[in-house]
């Protein structure tokens, strides 16, 4: 959630936020392998809740829900963005040739560079990688640890024009990552702070 709320502040502080959490729905689905029928269930839950409490817009943070949120979207009053639809259309418009996705964990990363290339051009080449060590230098704060796992990922996957880093939780390294690659480095939680305030006020 803290990737989220930094976000917010930065893009749209007037917005009253309430997070929703269901603390195991990642765990599962990485078990899984992936969303079940089940898992969908679930996130469709909280969905209509925040709906049925009146939120005026809902964003998902969990990159491997945001099928969810684009098949709940047409049938609700209220925008329900997924965490990284607008990273995909930033990811488009800048046009790469090749594109290495970069995620904490296999099932997230696997799942965001299937559903990225549906969104690119498929001469655009899009390889994901898992930053071992990431996930565990983030939990206990050591953000330049991870900044340099993520780094180190990147540089070894080879050379890119974009680097795209899957999930909310890799936000806090952007910046370091950016300047130690020297090419673009994408991270959702800003871009769909953005857009949800773009469709909240359009």
């Amino acid at each position: 959630m803290a990737p989220a709320a930094t976000a917010f502040d930065d893009e749209f502080g007037e917005a009253r936020r309430w997070n929703l959490l269901d603390d195991t729905l990642i765990s599962d689905a990485e078990r899984a392998g992936g969303l079940t029928p089940a898992l969908r269930s679930r996130m469709r839950a909280l969905i209509s809740y925040a709906v049925e409490g009146g939120a005026d817009a809902v964003l998902l943070s969990c990159s491997m829900y945001g099928p969810v949120a684009d098949e709940a979207a047409p049938g609700l009053p209220v925008p329900v963005l997924s965490s990284d639809g607008a990273l995909f259309a930033e990811a488009a418009r800048l046009a790469p040739e090749r594109v290495v996705v970069l995620g904490p964990i296999e099932a997230g990363t696997r799942d965001t560079v299937a559903r990225l290339r549906a969104h690119l051009d498929p001469r655009t080449t899009v390889d994901g990688h898992v930053v071992a060590g990431a996930r565990e230098a983030l939990a206990a704060g050591d953000i330049p640890r991870a900044a340099e796992l993520v780094a180190e990922t990147a540089r070894a996957a080879g050379e890119t024009d974009l680097v795209v880093l899957g999930q909310f939780s890799l936000a806090p390294v952007r910046d370091a990552v950016e300047a130690a690659l020297g090419v673009p480095v994408l991270s959702p939680p800003h871009l769909a702070a953005r857009a949800l305030r773009a469709e909240v006020h359009a």
